[in-house]
């Protein structure tokens, strides 16, 4: 039982395969999709997207926000920023937003 789940940034898809599970950083709280979800469409807040495959944690990615709409077994998430979790390397600078996606990075809740 599956649907499909694409990520895309502005540079390129990141993400598009089928999955079983989704879990995203909603602006009011982690939700998670699964096959036959119910339309909708919300805002993404600062957080990892958790992605499940034949129920295996397969990748997790920080988001810096953006917008996921729900339809018709598609879940289509738009974002300006995205980087793998394993890959997240803060910068040099000690700003607000690089501790607070460290942070995120290293504790991860659904795995």
């Amino acid at each position: 039982m599956s649907f499909k789940l694409e990520i895309i940034s502005p540079q390129s898809t990141i993400f598009n395969d089928d999955v079983d599970l989704c879990i995203l950083p909603g602006i009011e709280g982690d939700f998670g999709i699964l096959k036959n979800h119910t339309p909708f469409l919300t805002t993404l807040r600062l957080g990892i997207a958790y992605i499940y495959k034949e129920k295996k944690l397969i990748e997790t990615y920080l988001v810096s926000g953006g917008v996921v709409e729900v339809s018709d077994n598609q879940c289509t998430l738009l974002t300006e920023e995205i980087v793998r979790s394993n890959e997240f390397i803060p910068s040099n600078q000690e700003n607000e937003i690089d501790k607070k996606k460290e942070k995120i990075v290293n504790k991860l809740f659904y795995s």
